[in-house]
């Protein structure tokens, strides 16, 4: 009987799991065999779509070529940064590590469009590093700029890991490092690198990931630039979905849940690897403790690496607009104005609400269901190492894998462009990784609060209702934090079930569900482009999930060990 309510309690996130990804991973696989044709209907083609895409398609080469880039790149420069960084952290102390991570609170479209509006080589910082010499090309032009989003987007990530890893090493190591003589450099290459293997690993697989799937640089540089230049395969296959190409953008999908499915087994791999690294000659390195100041020297300038663009963003939303489009840029503006936050709250006004319907709708979601999921999977071994292993190979799936079948179930309902249809589709993005943190976060419940409530005569659903639920709001709101960043900053899932404001002579009909990223996006085209429009959106969009993160800034630092 327990175990029926065991099951119970998992079946409504595990259905819904699995029915809305197993199916759209494989119905991928079956429209990329076809085509549409202009009457709008799909025809067989076999191979077809992937042969093209080898021997025909004139973007094919560069298509590959920037999705390799981003993919390498992004990895090798995260890591090398953030690795300094968390020895930093972990010598200054912990409190520091949340302003490193910062940028992993912020919706992706908003410091895509921080970092455009900074380089810009007329009105931002850029002019003066093209006028100094720095840089000889139109920073917004080139593929690194996108690797520098990437980048800043992802090493508070690899932070994060690295530096759990560092604090993971045991105590009893660190002593007899030190009864050895053995300190700082020459310790970390000898000691504390071999140990923190797996990190290192993990780290760059899941940096390897945002820079595999980078979707929102493209879109916005793609505004500044012109199409193709910066195109990589996730951008490529939205593109093709976007056209009604469904069975190629089918066939690009597959190409990327191929590969995909590889660096997301690597990830899974690194979670429980064995190797250690060690490097030749470490004995040769200095043998002393780095002083506090360089340590200091190195969080300093990884907080001007978070903080610049995000100044530049304050900066350009308050000034005039006479001033905004000054050559040479003025960087301070000579008078506060706040024109540009009036015309965010006049004409963005139904994208706001939409998006913090959707966010509270699927937050609230989320947390329910992922702590029906979590708790039986980790206290009770419900779905046993499968189970988990398929919520980690989910974690690791971009959203855009789903757009195309998903988007004929979406149309099909009769829920297209409505706010239905992001509440159906948005806990895809939010289930996973909040089942994960949940999972994790039972790791240390104390049982004998269920099996007291048991002995008590309670049923195993009303013990979970009465007495864990209770205990596990620090495990939920770190939960909630997650799905709601996911939730607001989200681009693709808009981009593809919504293509009107909401409508708010009409707000109970709730149709028109565009969201505040795609307004964001929106005023970055050539067509509407707004500098001071555009960045007092970017500040607005990022104070919601910056409220959420002071409000639950404690129990999100237990998680991270910071505390």
């Amino acid at each position: 009987m327990r175990d029926k309510q065991l099951f119970f309690l998992a079946l409504p996130p595990l259905l819904y799991l699995f029915s809305l990804t197993l199916y759209p991973i494989l119905s991928n696989i079956f429209l990329s065999f076809f085509e549409r044709t202009y009457e709008g209907s799909l025809r067989w083609v076999g191979l077809g779509n992937y042969l093209w895409f080898v021997e025909k398609d004139p973007y094919g080469p560069l298509i590959l070529w920037n999705t390799v880039f981003y993919t390498v790149a992004t990895p090798v420069i995260a890591v090398l940064i953030a690795t300094p960084v968390a020895l930093a952290i972990k010598r200054l102390g912990g409190r520091w590590l949340i302003l490193v991570m910062l940028p992993a609170f912020i919706p992706p479209v908003t410091a895509a469009m921080a970092w455009y509006l900074m380089l810009n080589p007329l009105y931002g910082l850029g002019y003066y590093l093209m006028q100094s010499g720095l840089i000889k090309m139109n920073p917004l032009s080139t593929v690194w700029t996108v690797v520098l989003i990437d980048v800043w987007r992802a090493f508070p990530t690899a932070v994060l890991v690295i530096y759990s890893g560092l604090r993971s090493v045991p105590q009893t190591v660190d002593e007899a490092a030190m009864a050895d003589g053995v300190v700082g450099i020459r310790k970390f290459f000898a000691v504390d690198l071999p140990l923190i293997t797996p990190h290192i690993l993990t780290a760059f697989v899941l940096t390897a990931l945002t820079g595999f799937f980078t979707f929102d640089p493209i879109y916005i540089g793609t505004a500044q630039v012109g199409p193709r230049l910066l195109d990589n395969l996730a951008y490529y296959s939205f593109e093709k979905f976007a056209s009604g190409e469904f069975g190629y953008a089918a066939m690009l999908i597959v190409l990327m849940t191929a590969v995909g499915t590889a660096l997301s087994l690597t990830y899974m791999k690194a979670l429980t690897a064995r190797t250690f690294l060690k490097m030749p000659g470490v004995y040769r390195l200095p043998n002393r403790e780095a002083p506090p100041v360089l340590h200091a020297a190195v969080l300093a300038s990884a907080l001007f690496f978070v903080f610049t663009p995000l100044i530049w963003l304050f900066l350009v939303a308050v000034k005039p607009p006479s001033e905004i489009i000054n050559v040479p840029p003025a960087i301070l503006p000579s008078r506060l104005a706040f024109d540009n936050f009036i015309q965010v709250f006049t004409h963005g006004l139904p994208f706001f609400l939409v998006s913090i319907y959707i966010a509270a709708i699927n937050t609230t979601l989320t947390i329910f269901l992922a702590t029906l999921a979590a708790y039986p999977m980790r206290l009770h071994g419900v779905g046993g190492g499968y189970l988990v292993a398929y919520i980690l190979y989910l974690m690791t799936t971009p959203t855009l894998l789903y757009i195309v079948p998903l988007y004929l179930v979406v149309r099909e309902l009769h829920v297209y462009d409505t706010l239905f249809a992001l509440v159906l589709t948005y806990p895809i993005m939010t289930l996973p990784y909040s089942i994960w943190i949940l999972y994790n976060f039972y790791a240390n419940f104390n049982r004998q609060v269920e099996e007291a409530a048991l002995a008590d005569g309670l049923s195993r659903v009303k013990a979970f209702a009465k007495a864990v639920l209770p205990l596990s709001r620090g495990g939920m709101s770190v939960a909630g934090l997650y799905a709601f960043l996911f939730s607001w900053g989200a681009l693709v899932f808009p981009l593809a079930f919504t293509s009107t404001p909401y409508n708010l002579s009409n707000p109970l009909s709730f149709s028109g569900a565009q969201t505040f990223s795609i307004y964001i996006a929106m005023l970055m085209s050539p067509v509407t482009m707004s500098y001071g429009e555009v960045a007092a959106a970017g500040i607005v969009s990022i104070l919601p999930p910056l409220m959420y993160l002071i409000a639950v800034r404690k129990n999100l630092e237990k998680v991270w060990g910071a505390r």
